[in-house]
C-alpha cells in the first residue's frame, strides 16, 4: 500500500466530504434561522426516515460490497452486473409503489408529503449507492468522490435559490435534496456506462448471483440496520417523550455534534478496498499505527466544540434549550471514529460479519431498554442525552475488544485513557462557563499528548516507510 496513492485517494474523497461538510453546516446554521422549529422539525424526520431507506435493498449491496471489494474495474463481469443493477430497481420500483399507497390513507398532509418524497428519494438512493458501491470496491475514489460532490453542490444551489426568493418551506428543502441526487446519479450512470452497454447486448436474469449477495449481505444489513437504530430508537423516543419541536432540536444538537463525522466517514471509505488487498501479516501492523494516528487528532478536533457553542445559542436562540446538550454528545466523536475507521473496516476486511451483527444487536437491546427507562419511567431528557454516550461508548469498546483478540494487539491503557478524556471533557464544558471550559480542556489535551508522545511519533515513523 503506497503512502502517496493512499494520500491521493484521501484528497479526493475528503474535498468532496469537506463540501458535504460547508453544506451541512450552512444548512445547521442558516436553515434553522430562516424557518420555523416546527418546519425544521419535519425537515429532520424527512432526514430520519430517509436513512433507513438503504436498507430495502436487503443487504444486496452489502454483500456485492464484501465479495467483490478490492477488485478491479476492468476484471468486473459488466453483463452480471447490469443484470443485478436491473433487479435490483425493480425491487425498490415495489417498495416506492407501496409508499405510496401507503401514503394515500394518511390524512396529515405533511406526512402524506414526506412518505410520497421517500418513494422517489428511494429510487434515486439505490440507484445512486449502487454505482457509488462499484466505484468505491474498485478504488475509483475519484468518480466517487464526484457523485458526493454534484449532488451536495446542487442541493445547496437550489436551497440558496429558494432562500433569495423568500421560499421558507421545509418541502421545498426536500425538493432540492431529491434534484441533486438524482443529478449526481444521472453522472454515476454516465461514468459506468459501459456496464449498460455491455448489459444491454447480453441480458439474462441473474437470480444466483443475486441470492448469493443478499446471504453474504444480509447479516451486513441487519447489522447496519441495529447500528443505526441504536441513535435512532433514542430520537424515536424523545420525539414520542417531547413532541416534534423537541426532537427538531436535538437532531440540530446531534448534527452539530457530527459534523467532523464528514471527515471519519471518507477515511473509512477508502480504507477498506485497500486493506481487502493487503496480507493478513500487515493488518496486525496497521492497526496500532492507525489508532495511535487516529485518537489524536480526534482529541484535538474536539477543540471545535468551543466556537460553536459559543456562537450557534446566539445566532439560533430558538434552539439554546437543546443546545445545552452538545456538551454531552460532542465527544461521542471519539467512540463513533474508533468505530468506524478501526472496528467496522476491520471486522469487515476479515469477515467478521457475525461479530459485528452480535455487537450492533446487543447494543441496540441495550438502548432500547435505557431509551425506555429514560423516556417513559424517569421522563428526563438530560439522562435520555447521556444513552446516546453510553450506548456508543460500549458499541465502541465491546467491538474494539473483539478486534484485539483477533488480531493480538494490545491496547487496554488506552482504552481507558480515552475514556478519561472523555469523561472530563463532559465535565469540563457541563460545569464550567465555555472560556474557563477551554483552558482547562486545553491542559488535559496537552498531558494526553505528552503521555502518547512516543506512541505517535512511532506511528508517524512507521506510516512514512510504508
Amino acid at each position: 500500500m503506497k503512502l502517496k496513492k493512499l494520500f491521493r485517494d484521501f484528497g479526493y474523497v475528503i474535498s468532496s466530504n469537506a463540501l458535504t461538510l460547508l453544506i451541512s453546516t450552512m444548512v445547521i446554521v442558516i436553515v434553522p434561522k430562516l424557518i420555523g422549529v416546527k418546519e425544521y422539525g419535519y425537515w429532520q424526520l424527512f432526514t430520519f426516515y430517509s436513512s433507513y431507506l438503504g436498507l430495502l435493498p436487503f443487504g444486496w449491496l452489502d454483500g456485492i460490497y464484501l465479495r467483490y471489494g478490492g477488485e478491479r474495474y476492468e476484471n468486473l463481469d459488466k453483463k452480471l452486473f447490469f443484470s443485478q443493477f436491473v433487479m435490483l430497481m425493480l425491487l425498490q420500483v415495489v417498495f416506492a409503489t407501496a409508499f405510496i399507497i401507503v401514503g394515500l390513507f394518511v390524512h396529515n398532509e405533511y406526512f402524506f408529503f414526506i412518505i410520497n418524497s421517500l418513494a422517489v428519494y428511494l429510487v434515486i438512493l439505490v440507484a445512486q449507492s449502487f454505482f457509488k458501491f462499484i466505484l468505491q470496491l474498485t478504488n475509483r475514489m475519484r468518480e466517487f468522490s464526484i457523485i458526493m460532490i454534484l449532488a451536495n453542490f446542487f442541493y445547496i444551489t437550489i436551497v440558496i435559490f429558494q432562500l433569495l426568493k423568500d421560499i421558507h418551506d421545509f418541502r421545498s428543502l426536500i425538493g432540492a435534496f431529491i434534484i441533486g441526487n438524482l443529478i449526481a446519479t444521472l453522472y454515476g450512470a454516465f461514468v459506468l456506462r459501459d456496464i449498460f452497454i455491455s448489459g444491454f447486448r447480453h441480458f439474462n436474469w441473474s437470480f444466483g448471483e443475486a441470492f448469493a449477495n443478499i446471504r453474504v449481505g444480509i447479516q451486513l444489513l441487519i447489522s447496519n440496520l441495529a447500528a443505526m437504530l441504536i441513535i435512532g430508537v433514542v430520537r424515536i423516543g424523545i420525539q414520542r417523550g417531547w413532541g416534534i419541536e423537541t426532537f427538531g432540536k436535538v437532531s440540530l444538537t446531534l448534527s452539530i455534534s457530527n459534523l467532523l463525522m464528514v471527515f471519519i466517514n471518507a477515511i473509512s471509505l477508502v480504507l477498506f478496498p485497500k486493506f481487502r488487498r493487503i496480507k493478513r501479516n500487515k493488518l496486525n501492523e496497521l492497526y496500532p499505527i492507525i489508532r495511535d494516528l487516529l485518537m489524536p487528532i480526534i482529541f484535538v478536533g474536539i477543540l471545535f466544540y468551543f466556537p460553536i457553542s459559543y456562537f450557534i445559542p446566539i445566532w439560533l436562540p430558538k434552539y439554546s434549550s437543546a443546545l445545552i446538550y452538545m456538551s454531552i454528545l460532542f465527544p461521542m466523536i471519539a467512540y463513533q471514529a474508533k468505530f468506524e475507521i478501526l472496528s467496522n473496516t476491520f471486522l469487515k476486511v476479515l469477515r467478521m460479519e457475525k461479530q459485528l451483527l452480535v455487537i450492533n444487536v446487543a447494543t441496540l437491546c441495550f438502548s432500547i431498554l435505557m431509551t425506555i427507562i429514560s423516556v417513559f419511567f424517569l421522563h428526563s431528557l438530560t439522562f435520555t442525552i447521556f444513552t446516546i454516550v453510553i450506548v456508543m461508548a460500549i458499541r465502541s469498546t465491546i467491538s474494539e475488544l473483539y478486534v484485539k483478540s483477533k488480531l493480538n494487539v494490545r491496547f487496554s491503557f488506552e482504552l481507558l485513557l480515552e475514556s478519561i478524556m472523555v469523561a472530563l471533557f463532559i465535565f469540563l464544558t457541563w460545569y464550567l462557563p465555555v472560556t474557563e471550559a477551554l483552558v482547562a480542556y486545553i491542559l488535559v489535551l496537552t498531558m494526553y499528548l505528552l503521555i502518547k508522545k512516543h506512541d505517535i511519533f512511532s506511528a508517524i515513523k512507521a506510516a512514512q516507510s510504508m
